[in-house]
């Protein structure tokens, strides 16, 4: 095989591993050397041009194979965001490449030894980071994601938030990597131990870290003391076409079906996923009284998904709602602060009036500002639950401002009917299980067309409902039990408290590194 050939095995090879990081088929244990083939070409020295490019390859083909759920939106959407997303692998190849590699790499010295995993991982982070909030943000499958079915690995991250996980993960990466390229003259000259050696302390240091943390995890885990648990009714409508007009009283129709069909069960608080009726709650009175009149008939509150529309102002708010059995629908409610660019409003549509035409979205949402808290069925009446809007719990920072203002549960109502019964439902409530562990907060989860249930603070998925034949794609209700661990009440988290502190000390040893090198010039 051609030299360029063999490249191309391990570009796919690269691609691949860090796609079977997650679900759909989530090999976790992938994670500590997905980096490898690529790596171990880079490692030979080659031009800028090549390094940029092989490695956008490698990002651009493991995208394309994990959003390709979002063909069911745009198709042309979805390769235009795989093709910008690559862009941060061939930015971190490029620097991995023509800067870190020829500059520390092979030195039996602690710049050396040290610095190619310590920095090359920071540089990670940073990009990772940086995805999060340029361009409107795009979070999505952040390496330490890939731990989302390892609870006592994740566990660390309720200290150093995901991007902790993140550093360690390449951390070990770039380790191992290090260690492989010895020459094999040299493993036999000196035998295996004496080379061994040399470089393992560098492994040992983050596989100890998640040792520890797993341990404690272990230990703290099995000391769960339950609160008393609430009745909670998760209501999945299956709606389709939700804006059309011919399927309007169709959707209503099943919508309240379903939530009846928990009548016999006695749910504490009923859960409807986002924009649960085709038609606003604020809006349109007659959405509003038919809400109002089935809570009351629940005798049951209802929070739920739904949309205000303020049409003489040209309003229009994406949020979740509270309908007491009682007293109606609450004045306050929550409004979705990151809103979903190209579906929820149109970025420059002053500056490029064209857009309009491309993306017919006749007004742009409104997003909120702040976290809103709503009252959760408790023993002693005081439980906050606090809302998030489709993929807003896969920002860690907006689930964490919630945990702030006093949320002791999180709740995510979703619409996820546009990606298919795919691995986009299974990928995003992946996310939900990072957020719960980063703030010890239980996760309920409410989606129109699947992945309803809940997640424990621990990671633990305790209830996924499903169909008679396991799917979670269906349209149907159930009533489930849960409870949170008493210990967290009211306790923040070193994440809660004190946020991403991992993305400035990878700041920090970034800047560390290009001082490192300055002086190397200088001298």
């Amino acid at each position: 095989m051609r030299p360029w050939g063999w490249l191309l095995v391990l570009v796919l090879l690269s691609a691949f591993l860090r796609f079977t990081l997650f679900p759909p088929i989530s090999f976790s244990e992938g994670a500590y050397f997905f980096l490898a083939p690529l790596l171990l070409w880079n490692w030979q020295g080659h031009s800028r041009k090549a390094i940029f490019g092989w490695g956008w390859l490698a990002g651009f083909l493991f995208w394309v194979a994990s959003i390709v759920w979002l063909r069911h939106v745009t198709l042309i959407g979805m390769i235009g965001l795989s093709g910008v997303l690559a862009l941060f692998m061939g930015v971190w190849s490029l620097v991995f490449g023509r800067w870190l590699q020829p500059r520390w790499a092979g030195k039996d010295t602690f710049t050396g030894s040290w610095f190619v995993p310590l920095v090359g991982a920071a540089v990670w982070v940073l990009l990772e980071w940086t995805r999060s909030w340029i361009f409107w943000g795009f979070p999505w499958n952040p390496v330490s994601l890939s731990q989302w079915n390892r609870p006592a690995v994740l566990s660390i991250v309720s200290a150093t938030g995901g991007w902790g996980l993140t550093f360690l993960l390449i951390w070990i990466n770039l380790a191992l990597v290090q260690w492989l390229r010895t020459p094999f003259t040299e493993w036999k000259s000196k035998g295996f131990l004496p080379v061994a050696r040399k470089v393992p302390i560098v492994l040992v240091v983050p596989i100890g870290i998640l040792m520890v943390s797993a341990g404690s995890y272990f230990w703290q885990s099995m000391k769960r003391e339950p609160s008393e648990p609430v009745r909670v009714g998760f209501v999945q409508p299956y709606s389709t076409m939700k804006w059309d007009q011919s399927a309007v009283s169709r959707n209503i129709e099943n919508l309240w079906q379903e939530t009846r069909s928990l009548q016999g069960e006695d749910p504490e608080i009923i859960l409807w996923p986002e924009a649960s009726t085709p038609i606003p709650v604020i809006g349109e009175y007659s959405i509003r009284t038919g809400v109002e009149a089935l809570a009351s008939g629940m005798k049951a509150p209802i929070l739920m998904g739904n949309m205000a529309s303020y049409r003489e102002k040209g309003i229009y708010e994406n949020g979740v709602f509270l309908v007491e059995p009682d007293g109606g629908l609450v004045a306050d409610y929550y409004v979705k602060r990151e809103l979903v660019p190209f579906g929820e409003f149109v970025p420059f549509r002053e500056i490029f009036p064209f857009l309009e035409k491309v993306v017919p979205i006749g007004l742009d949402c409104r997003p909120g500002e702040r976290p809103v808290l709503f009252p959760f069925p408790s023993a002693d009446g005081q439980d906050k639950v606090g809302p998030l809007v489709c993929y807003e719990d896969v920002f860690p920072s907006l689930a964490r401002d919630t945990t702030q203002a006093g949320a002791d549960w999180l709740f995510v109502a979703t619409n996820n009917v546009w990606y298919g019964e795919e691995a986009g439902a299974y990928q995003h409530a992946a996310h939900a299980v990072v957020r719960a562990v980063e703030n010890r907060r239980p996760v309920l989860r409410s989606g129109n067309a699947g992945w309803s249930g809940w997640i424990d603070e621990w990671g633990h998925i305790r209830k996924r409902v499903s169909d008679e034949n396991g799917s979670i794609y269906f349209r149907g209700a159930e009533t489930v039990s849960v409870n949170r661990d008493l210990r967290f009440d009211g306790v923040m988290t070193p994440y809660a408290r004190f946020g991403d502190w991992i993305v400035a000390l990878a700041a920090g040893i970034l800047g560390a590194g290009l001082l490192s090198s300055w002086k190397r010039k200088r001298s």
